[in-house]
C-alpha cells in the first residue's frame, strides 16, 4: 500500500479551515417542509447524554430509517440538506452529535475522551433506538457518515449486522490508523493531549491501534451490502482508501466523483453524492 504524504489530522488544518468556519454558510437551523416533523431526541451512551434531531415522514405507517453520523469536528447541522432531501421521499433521519466530537458539539462528552471507539459506541446506542421507534421499520436501517463518522459506521457495521439493511460511506476516513502512525510511530510518543484547529484530543484518540489493530480486518466482517462515495482529488483521505475498501468488502458499489475533494463542497459534487445515495437507498428498501 501506497504511504501518502499528508496524514488525517496533519491536513485536517486546511480542510477544517474550509469545513469548520465556513459552515454557518449551510443552514444552521433545521429545514421545515409540510411532508415531514422535527423533534430533538437525546438518548445515553457510556453515561453521556447524545443529543440528536429526528426528521419523520407524515404519513402513517413504518419508513426506512438513515442514520447520519459527522466527521472530524463537525455536527449534525451539516447533514441538513440530505435530511431535507431524504425526509421529503418519505425516509426517517436521525442526526446526531458524537459525544465529545466536536467544541460546538451540542452532546455531553469531552474531546479529549473521543476516539472511533467511543463514537462506535454512541453509533450503537443510537441505533438501537432509532430501531425501537414506533415509525422505523426495524428491517430497513441504513447507516450513513461522512469521514470520520463514515469510518465509524464502517466499523460499527460487524457489530450491528443483523440490525442495518446497508452502509453508506461517504469519503470514509480509512486512513486514520495510518496517520497516527505516521504521526506518532510508537505508543510512547503519543502525548497525553494534543491540541488541534481549538479542539483538544486525547491519547485514547489513537491507543487502541498500537495492539496490532487493522482497521481492513475490523470492517470486513461485515458482509452486507456497502455504498461507497469518495472524490478523485481528495487531499484528506486519499481515494485509494476506499478502492480498498471496496476489494475488501463482499458486496461493495464505489462511485468516484471526478476532480471533487474532501467535503464535495462544490454545489455539483454535493448534488451528485446526494443522487447515488437517493438512487442506493432506493434499490436497498
Amino acid at each position: 500500500m501506497k504511504i501518502f504524504k499528508f496524514s488525517f489530522l496533519s491536513v485536517l488544518l486546511f480542510v477544517l479551515s474550509d469545513c469548520l468556519y465556513a459552515q454557518p454558510r449551510w443552514q444552521m437551523t433545521p429545514p421545515e417542509d409540510p411532508s415531514y416533523t422535527m423533534q430533538e431526541i437525546c438518548c445515553t451512551s457510556d453515561g453521556n447524554k447524545i443529543y440528536g434531531e429526528a426528521f419523520m415522514p407524515k404519513a402513517p405507517g413504518k419508513h426506512p430509517a438513515v442514520i447520519l453520523s459527522h466527521g472530524y469536528g463537525a455536527t449534525h447541522h451539516g447533514f441538513y440538506p440530505l435530511v431535507d432531501t431524504l425526509a421529503k421521499s418519505g425516509y426517517v433521519c436521525y442526526c446526531y452529535d458524537f459525544a465529545g466530537g466536536s467544541p460546538r458539539s451540542q452532546s455531553e462528552g469531552r474531546t479529549e475522551d473521543m476516539s472511533i471507539f467511543s463514537e462506535r459506541q454512541n453509533l450503537m446506542d443510537v441505533l438501537a433506538m432509532v430501531r425501537g421507534w414506533d415509525c422505523v421499520d426495524p428491517e430497513r436501517v441504513f447507516l450513513l457518515g461522512e469521514s470520520q463518522g463514515g469510518c465509524v459506521s464502517a466499523i460499527t457495521a460487524p457489530q450491528v449486522a443483523e440490525k442495518i439493511r446497508a452502509i453508506l460511506l461517504i469519503y470514509p476516513a480509512l486512513c486514520i490508523p495510518d496517520d497516527g502512525f505516521a504521526l506518532y510511530p510508537t505508543l510512547a510518543d503519543v502525548p497525553e493531549t494534543v491540541n488541534f484547529m481549538g479542539m483538544n484530543i486525547g491519547r485514547a484518540y489513537y491507543e487502541r491501534f498500537y495492539d496490532g489493530y487493522d482497521i481492513y480486518r475490523d470492517i470486513a466482517g461485515y458482509q452486507g451490502d456497502v455504498l461507497i462515495v469518495h472524490g478523485t482529488e481528495d487531499g484528506l483521505v486519499k481515494p485509494e482508501y476506499s478502492a480498498k475498501a471496496s476489494n475488501v468488502y463482499d458486496h461493495c458499489e464505489l462511485h468516484l466523483i471526478f476532480k471533487a475533494g474532501h467535503g464535495f463542497w462544490k454545489p455539483e459534487d454535493r448534488a451528485l453524492y446526494h443522487e447515488y445515495v437517493l438512487n442506493y437507498l432506493g434499490r436497498h428498501i
